[in-house]
């Protein structure tokens, strides 16, 4: 810029670091791609000693927020030197700088805190989204060995009833061991104790009685091989036992109810006629089976269990059931309350009549999966035709839920993902008309001051600016 008579700076050159000294310039915001034009006679703006307009150089231009940070800024003079204009100027000059301050004032509270805010929520979300999602598919390292120990457990089972049928009641006896401990553990402290006294535990010690404490008992052998082979089997299927190798919960609670028929199944087909008549003398003692005495015989082992069970959580330990402990009992009556064997329960008027109902149908079902039993007992094939099934159930447990579940949390995950980053997006488009991005335009006539008027008189507006774009270097003065 030549000299023009003015002793004002131009602000863009202030910011680049230029002080050069006469020299006036006033730039303000237009709609024009092609930025700021210079007057449209130059020659008649020197000869009145008006200001003339320039257009701006990019290079070393304000960027449009950082200039709007700058106007907060309490000593920014707009690039003036007000010591030798007359009070009027500088009131006039003053009360422009407020507006313009009042305006990026609002623009900063509708917009850039508003875009700001908006970030940081998509980037909490985004990462909740992949904590999410590493917490539903990735499994932590025990559980990770705890599978491969699984598989090998599973072999090794394999292994054994195959070549050495004769340990595999060792080989139940040491999972039992382990598996056990941690069961009591994880149950104790989920507040699921109450559970651990259901009639699959109660079997599980049946059968370590008898293995290493009364062999020679078939009253003990008959109960065990008709609970395991009975209720136990079935409650796979009824509870949905699922076979999922990484989860030690799930492992052990398939362990309960698919080791004991196994166990009984390798005792009975499997070993040697001889090593049963000298190592298990109850099994041997059985050489047909009476369906009849064998109910009967099944129904007091059960019947000790179901009195002591409600003896012992039922009357015992009523306060703690009403304060929230979970039972069996508990848990069935509010599963099946929309079934109309659960509505017929619930519907009792009374809870010891609740809880004889609840009785008599656990026992009939009992009576219904023992049914077989002789037939298990007699035939090797079928047995293991059946003990097999039990197993592949479990494992498609297992299966729908890797698959199912998995997928169905995945799912869920990138649908409530899709949802959050939808409404984000509303409120982008929300954001996109406010004045961070669509400035109004300044209605008012903009007038220009010759700095080197002494007398302070006002020119005439040389242009008004009108409707400006986004984008465009903010105004000065």
């Amino acid at each position: 810029m030549a000299k023009k008579g003015s002793d004002g700076l131009l602000l863009s050159q202030k910011f680049a670091g230029a002080n050069k000294e006469n020299e006036s310039a006033v730039i303000d915001d237009d709609d024009d791609e092609q930025g700021f034009y210079a007057s449209s006679n130059a020659s008649q703006s020197s000869l009145t000693g008006s200001p003339t307009l320039v257009r701006n150089d990019s290079t070393v231009s304000v960027p449009y927020l950082d200039l709007s940070k700058l106007m907060f800024a309490n000593d920014f003079d707009f690039g003036f030197d007000l010591n030798g204009v007359s009070q009027k100027t500088k009131r006039r000059v003053k009360s422009i700088k407020n507006k313009t301050k009042e305006k990026f004032n609002i623009y900063n509270k509708k917009g850039n805190i508003e875009l700001d805010k908006l970030q940081d929520i998509l980037n909490q979300r985004l990462v909740k989204f992949d904590e999410r999602i590493h917490k539903n598919l990735t499994s932590s390292s025990t559980e990770k060995l705890f599978y491969a120990v699984s598989v090998f457990i599973i072999a090794c089972g394999g292994f054994v009833i195959g070549k050495y049928p004769k340990y595999f009641p060792h080989f139940h006896t040491g999972l039992f061991i382990v598996l056990m401990p941690i069961r009591f553990y994880t149950y104790f402290k989920q507040s699921f104790q109450y559970y651990l006294a259901d009639l699959c535990y109660y079997v599980n010690l049946l059968l370590m009685l008898f293995i290493w404490a009364f062999p020679q008992s078939p009253t003990l052998f008959v109960s065990v091989f008709s609970l395991s082979l009975g209720t136990l089997s079935w409650a796979v299927v009824t509870w949905r036992n699922s076979l999922v190798l990484h989860s030690v919960e799930k492992t052990t609670s398939s362990f309960i109810h698919i080791m004991p028929p196994i166990t009984m199944f390798v005792m009975v087909h499997e070993l040697n006629p001889e090593y049963i008549q000298e190592r298990y003398p109850g099994i041997a003692a059985i050489d047909n089976w009476n369906f009849a005495k064998s109910l009967i015989i099944t129904s007091v082992y059960y019947t000790i269990w179901q009195v002591s069970y409600h003896y012992f959580i039922t009357i015992k330990r009523k306060e703690q059931i009403e304060k929230g402990k979970v039972t069996s009992f508990s848990y069935l009556k509010n599963k099946n309350k929309s079934t109309l064997l659960g509505r017929f329960v619930n519907g009792l008027p009374y809870l010891w009549m609740q809880t004889l109902a609840f009785t008599l149908i656990q026992f009939g079902y009992q009576l219904l999966t023992m049914l077989p039993c002789p037939i298990w007992y007699k035939y090797k094939h079928a047995c293991g035709g059946f003990v097999c099934s039990i197993f592949i159930w479990a494992s498609y447990n297992g299966a729908t839920w890797y698959i199912d579940v998995f997928g169905k949390r995945l799912e869920k995950e990138v649908d409530k993902l899709k949802l959050e980053v939808g409404k984000l997006q509303q409120e982008n488009e929300k954001l996109q008309y406010s004045p961070v991005y669509r400035p109004q335009a300044v209605n008012d006539d903009v007038k220009f001051v010759d700095l080197n008027n002494e007398q302070g008189k006002e020119n005439v507006p040389i242009q008004e600016i009108k409707d400006s774009k986004p984008g465009a270097v903010s105004s000065a003065i």
